[in-house]
């Protein structure tokens, strides 16, 4: 059984960093076979689509873009039992702006050092 990764669906600046380190993940993640990725807007109210996909439901892993951790509400609010709880924040150095309309979409693109630090505890989430 895989562990299922499981993100936040944050837009705006947090957005922006999320899409970088999942593309750096899944670099690593698609050559392991060790998880899958799903977006909690997808798989939050309809857990099966990841029992179905292999996915060892008592494993868990929660990307959030802050620390609000609506991926962790979401998916605990539909009886899903999270392994373990990453947050944006504490992998970054600087403030990073809240979710806001897409009219606002224009921000400085995150730190190569920042999205590092943050796929290696995805990495390590999943052992």
């Amino acid at each position: 059984m895989r562990k299922g990764v499981v993100v936040c669906g944050a837009n705006g600046e947090r957005g922006v960093f999320l899409e970088k380190a999942m593309e750096k993940f899944s670099k690593w993640n698609l050559t392991s076979g060790k998880s899958l990725q799903f977006s909690v807007c997808t798989v939050g109210l309809a857990p099966i689509m990841m029992s179905m996909s292999g996915v060892d439901m008592d494993k868990l892993i929660a990307v959030n873009g802050c620390r609000n951790k609506c991926c962790d509400r979401m998916m605990e609010k539909n009886g899903m039992k999270i392994l373990d709880s990453i947050i944006v924040d504490d992998f970054v150095d600087e403030q990073i702006g809240p979710c806001e309309y897409t009219s606002a979409f224009d921000f400085p693109d995150a730190s190569e050092e920042d999205v590092d630090r943050f796929v290696e505890a995805v990495k390590k989430a999943i052992g």
